[in-house]
C-alpha cells in the first residue's frame, strides 16, 4: 500500500470547476469614506464651493477648486457611504469543466496525496487502495477515473500489472503567479480530507469545500475562522434543485469540520481551529522543514560515496549529475543554516516541495559545487523558480 502524504496542494481552479461554476452575479459593496462637508458654515459663501457646484468634474476649474478645498484649514469632514458594483464571472476567472459527483470529487482530491511529481504524474496506484480511502467499491473507482478523464481533470492508463498511472492535467498551473494565469491552491491535510470523505451529502460537500476556499481568500491571510453567507449566496453555488429548505436540512446535520448555525437567512460557519488555513500551512511548513533537513542529511551522506565512484539514489540525480560538472572537482556537502531551511520550507508551502528542491539543485550545481558565496539562499531559489515559470509560459 502506497503511503499518503500528510498534506496535499490542490489547485483552486480545478476544485471550483469540480464543485460547479457559480452563476454570474453582481455584488454591491458598501464602504464608508471621508468627504468634505460643504454644509459647513465656513463653506457657505466660499467661492470654491460655488465653482464645485457649477463646473463639471472633468474641468480644470473643478479640479483646482477641489485641490484648494482639500488643503483648506477651515474644512470639516463628514462620512459618506459609497456603493460599488462588482460583477462576478467565475467561468472567465477559473475556466470551465463539468461539475463532479461526490465520489469523483473525493477521488480527485485523493490523487493529490500520492505525491505527484513536478509534472503532475502519479505512478502505480492500486484501485483497491483508492476505493478504501474514498470509501467506495473498486468499480466506482474505475467509473470515476473514466469520468475524470472524460471531463479532462486527469489522464490515466493501466499498466500490465493492473496498476494505474495518473496525470493531473492542470498540476503545473497550480503554482503559477496570478499574472501567469495561476489561481493558487488549497492546502488540505490528510485529516481534513478524511473528514470530507465522511460527508455523505453532495450538497454539504460542495458547500463545505467552498467555505474552505472562502476562508483561504488572500485578503483574509488564512487567519479567519468564521464566515457568514446568505442562503441566496449559497444557492448561487449550487444546482437549481437546491432550494433553501434543502440547504438548511443538509447543513443542519452535524459536521466535524464546521459548526453551522442559522439566523434568519444567514448561515454562520465556524471552522474547527485545527483546519484554519493558517494553521494548516504552519503544519505543512514544519513538515517541509523536517523533510528538507532529512534530505540535506541524506545528500551529505552520499557525497563521499559518489566522489569515490558510487552511484547516487535516483532522487539525488539532479544534484550529482556528472554532465553538470564544469571540472573534475569533487562534490561538496551542503551546509545550510536553520534560517535557510526555514526559508526553503516557506517557499515549499508557496511553490511546492519538489519545485523548491529542483531549484536548490541548480544552486548546488552553480554555486555550492564551486564554493561560491550565497548571501540569500531563499531569494536566489525564488528567482530561479520565477525564471523557470517565465520560460515555461513562453514555451506554452
Amino acid at each position: 500500500m502506497k503511503c499518503l502524504d500528510n498534506f496535499a496542494n490542490i489547485g483552486k481552479s480545478v476544485i471550483i470547476q469540480s464543485l460547479g461554476i457559480q452563476k454570474n452575479y453582481t455584488e454591491v459593496i458598501e464602504s464608508t469614506v471621508e468627504t468634505i462637508d460643504y454644509n459647513n458654515a465656513a463653506c457657505i459663501n466660499c467661492k470654491y464651493k460655488a465653482v464645485i457646484e457649477t463646473f463639471g468634474k472633468d474641468s480644470r476649474a473643478y479640479s483646482d477648486a477641489c485641490s484648494t478645498c482639500e488643503h483648506c484649514p477651515h474644512k470639516a469632514l463628514a462620512h459618506k457611504n459609497v456603493y460599488k458594483k462588482v460583477y462576478h464571472n467565475e467561468k472567465n476567472r477559473y475556466g470551465y469543466r463539468p461539475m463532479l459527483k461526490a465520489n469523483a470529487i473525493k477521488l480527485f482530491m485523493l490523487l493529490h496525496f500520492y505525491h505527484p511529481d513536478s509534472n503532475g504524474i502519479i505512478r502505480n496506484l492500486d484501485a483497491g487502495e483508492l476505493a478504501v480511502n474514498v470509501g467506495c467499491n473498486v468499480r466506482t473507482i474505475w467509473n470515476n477515473l473514466k469520468t475524470l478523464q472524460e471531463y479532462t481533470y486527469i489522464s490515466y492508463s493501466k499498466n500490465e500489472y493492473g496498476l494505474i498511472n495518473i496525470l493531473l492535467n492542470d498540476y503545473e498551473n497550480y503554482y503559477l503567479p496570478a499574472n501567469k494565469g495561476g489561481r493558487g491552491f488549497l492546502v488540505v491535510s490528510k485529516e481534513l480530507y478524511k473528514r470530507l470523505c465522511n460527508i455523505k451529502s453532495l450538497v454539504s460537500l460542495r458547500i463545505f469545500i467552498r467555505e474552505l476556499l472562502s476562508l483561504d481568500a488572500p485578503e483574509l491571510k488564512g487567519q479567519a475562522s468564521v464566515d457568514y453567507k446568505k442562503i441566496k449566496e449559497i444557492r448561487n453555488l449550487l444546482p437549481a434543485y437546491c432550494k433553501p429548505s434543502v440547504i438548511k436540512e443538509k447543513l443542519g446535520q452535524e459536521s466535524d469540520i464546521f459548526i453551522v448555525s442559522f439566523k434568519d437567512d444567514v448561515v454562520r460557519f465556524q471552522i474547527d481551529t485545527e483546519f484554519i488555513p493558517k494553521n494548516e500551512k504552519l503544519r505543512v511548513h514544519d513538515e517541509y522543514a523536517r523533510t528538507l533537513e532529512k534530505f540535506i542529511w541524506e545528500f551529505n551522506q552520499n557525497v563521499a560515496y559518489v566522489n569515490s565512484g558510487g552511484i547516487c539514489p535516483d532522487y539525488l540525480n539532479d544534484f550529482f549529475s556528472i554532465k553538470n560538472k564544469k571540472s573534475a572537482a569533487p562534490f561538496k556537502p551542503m551546509l545550510l543554516t536553520e534560517i535557510e531551511i526555514d526559508d526553503l520550507a516557506s517557499l515549499s508551502v508557496h511553490y511546492s516541495y519538489d519545485i523548491v528542491v529542483n531549484a536548490l539543485s541548480v544552486v548546488y550545481r552553480e554555486y555550492y559545487m564551486y564554493q561560491k558565496t550565497v548571501n540569500n539562499l531563499g531569494g536566489l531559489v525564488s528567482t530561479i523558480i520565477r525564471s523557470e515559470f517565465n520560460k515555461s509560459k513562453k514555451a506554452a
